[in-house]
């Protein structure tokens, strides 16, 4: 007799849906690899850029340009701006003639703020407002012009003397006056340095006085919106110091530092300024340059290791570079997370983590570099020609 047959069992079928989610697993986990790889390539190519070292360049384009030996030159955002005691003309970066304005002045007063500029006569009653696109208009005061300043917009600030009382006046660049506030030595001192924010809304005024044989400053900032409407003459806050007080100016419309004799002070706000961080200071700083993001400051290296010092700081007061160089320096620019120092003729890079990226001479002498939007890459402008330059 035969006994119970088992029915076989076959190979088992896999349910649509199974294969749908395992499919799908599948391609995630492609993706991800294919991310990840990417990742570590972009990881590997910006560390190599990072660390990366130049030590020669070649001129890939070069455009001739003719200025007189009195005539100074500045960066204009990425704009060439080249201007004397006579006037003031734009150039783009090939050499093209943008604008041109005649003037007539003894000694210019020259106020920058992004793509806008501002020039004033010390101790004369005019001011010329341009940004890189065209000229914006004039201003005529009723008073001698001290100091002044502009906003991106082309709204002006002008610090103008009355005998005993100092008026701080706003024009709009087509020369209106749409506010004023006046100051007396009794109340706070003589301004001798203002900035107004990109946006104009705030103006901060470096005040010095004297306090019973000693020398003090104040640091004062004023809101022209709706807020400090409320406020008399203005005024919305204000800091004292036991130092002179030379330079202030803002950063952005929310950040702005003062930098006196024995240290560095940054504040923030929109509507009204709070002291945010001070860094206290040893020995004598020479100049003073600043960006949106970061402030640097050059002395005299006193280690004897270089000739100068170049300390790097931002709003938090977070100390990023302490750098010696020995370029007999005309200016230095902030921008690629690096410092472009230049003198007559040469010419070093420094990356904000203090790797020297190039560190040489140029073929001519130096009136201004614009950098690039990356390191290699620069505007080199001389008396005779605007060059681009690429690194190698």
């Amino acid at each position: 007799m035969f006994g119970k047959r088992e029915k076989a069992e076959g190979p088992k079928r896999e349910h649509y849906s199974d294969k749908i989610v395992k499919h799908r697993l599948q391609k995630l986990y492609q993706g991800a690899l294919v991310i990840a790889v990417i990742g570590a390539v972009a990881a590997a190519v910006w560390i190599t850029q990072k660390n990366r070292v130049y030590t020669e360049y070649t001129v890939t384009e070069s455009y001739a340009r003719e200025v007189s030996a009195s005539a100074k030159t500045i960066g204009l955002g990425d704009c060439i701006l080249t201007y004397s005691n006579d006037g003031a003309s734009c150039f783009d970066s090939k050499g093209k003639a943008i604008w041109n304005e005649t003037f007539e002045m003894q000694n210019p007063i020259v106020a920058t703020c992004n793509t806008t500029i501002a020039f004033g006569d010390y101790n004369g009653r005019k001011i010329y407002v341009m940004n890189d696109q065209g000229i914006l208009g004039e201003v005529s005061t009723n008073m001698p012009i001290r100091a002044l300043a502009v906003a991106e917009n082309g709204v002006v600030a002008a610090v103008l003397d009355d005998s005993d009382i100092t008026w701080v006046y706003l024009y709009n660049s087509k020369g209106e006056a749409v506010i004023r506030f006046k100051t007396t030595m009794s109340q706070f001192g003589y301004p001798i340095d203002v900035s107004l924010s990109p946006n104009s809304n705030l103006a901060m005024v470096s005040f010095l006085a004297e306090d019973e044989g000693t020398v003090k400053s104040s640091v004062a900032f004023y809101n022209f919106g709706e807020v400090g409407q409320n406020e008399v003459d203005n005024y919305m806050s204000g800091y004292d110091y036991p130092s002179v007080v030379p330079y202030v100016s803002f950063m952005t419309s929310e950040l702005a530092f003062a930098m006196a004799d024995d240290r560095l002070a940054f504040y923030e706000g929109g509507q009204k300024p709070v002291s945010k961080f001070e860094v206290l200071l040893d020995g004598e700083v020479r100049a003073v340059y600043h960006n949106e993001t970061y402030v640097a400051l050059v002395s005299y290296d006193t280690t004897g290791s270089h000739k100068y010092m170049i300390n790097v700081y931002d709003s938090s007061g977070k100390n990023y570079l302490n750098q010696g160089f020995d370029v007999e320096y005309r200016n230095v620019v902030l921008k690629n997370d690096c410092i472009y120092i230049y003198g007559e003729a040469e010419c070093c890079i420094f990356s904000l983590s203090g790797v020297e990226k190039f560190n040489g001479t140029m073929n001519e002498n130096i009136s201004l570099l614009i950098p690039g939007d990356s390191v290699g890459r620069f505007t080199l402008v001389s008396q005779e020609s605007i060059d681009a330059i690429q690194l190698k």
